[in-house]
């Protein structure tokens, strides 16, 4: 069964009163946690009660001569763009987009197991962690309120964001996150992982990605015109484009005629 055939099942399956969204993250690695970014290794061990409001208010006194967009923006607006220029943030991203989820599980050679995971006797034994496509149904009734959006490091639960279009970035990955709940437990701040969250565990699946399929599915992409450059508009995305459609990574057959 090929991948969207995959999402085609599980939008079958899903209760209708219960999608008015359906959403894709893309992760290199099977395992890893729905966290965001600021509550993984090593930032978590950095965080202070005022942690993120300093990074928050730092990043938009330096990054306004570089934004885009010229409407008043909200904290949200403000943390969504620092998450998609590479800040740790309590965000976590989503897309509306299956294929370019499935980008970003695939857009590098997959991670070797370690030897205890596999045998290193022999190249058949070589190990490879899948990757994972999770998949979310959500409704209104998950998104983030006018209200809240103003003040989204105050949460008292984990919400859903449909970001204004206030960068190219976001704009061309369908991109959407979930803010997470932040816990104070003495000086350190805790975040709460999608997947043990009883309000979205349940809704959560995931469609696993061989990891011996990355350089394949990645050509194929790149041929489909879901690339570097398409996903990132700006010239980070055109460098990443050549790059990877000339320096393509060893697991990634020859793309035969080039894509320009």
């Amino acid at each position: 069964m090929s991948f969207l055939q995959h999402v085609d099942k599980w939008l079958a399956s899903v209760d209708v009163i219960s999608l008015d969204f359906p959403l894709f993250r893309g992760q290199e690695v099977e395992s890893w946690r729905l966290v965001p970014a600021i509550g993984r290794a090593p930032y978590q061990l950095r965080l202070r009660p005022n942690t993120e409001q300093r990074m928050l208010d730092e990043f938009k006194q330096r990054a306004l001569p570089h934004v885009e967009s010229t409407v008043d923006l909200t904290n949200a607006d403000w943390l969504a763009i620092a998450q998609h220029h590479a800040m740790p943030t309590r965000l976590l991203d989503w897309s509306g987009s299956a294929l370019s989820a499935l980008w970003f599980a695939v857009k590098k050679p997959a991670v070797e197991q370690p030897c205890e995971s596999r045998s290193c006797e022999s190249e058949e034994g070589r190990g490879l962690w899948p990757g994972a496509v999770w998949m979310l149904p959500v409704t209104h009734d998950d998104l983030i309120s006018p209200e809240e959006s103003k003040d989204p490091l105050r949460l008292g639960r984990t919400r859903l964001l449909k970001p204004r279009h206030v960068s190219r970035r976001i704009a061309a990955q369908d991109g959407w996150f979930t803010v997470h709940r932040g816990k104070q437990i003495g000086l350190d701040t805790r975040y709460f992982a999608l997947d043990t969250n009883p309000g979205f565990r349940d809704r959560l699946r995931y469609i696993r990605i061989p990891g011996e399929a990355f350089g394949t599915i990645r050509g194929q992409l790149q041929r489909a015109g879901i690339n570097r450059g398409v996903l990132f508009p700006d010239l980070d995305g055109v460098a990443g484009r050549i790059t990877d459609d000339i320096l393509y990574p060893a697991d990634q057959p020859s793309p035969g005629a080039s894509n320009f």
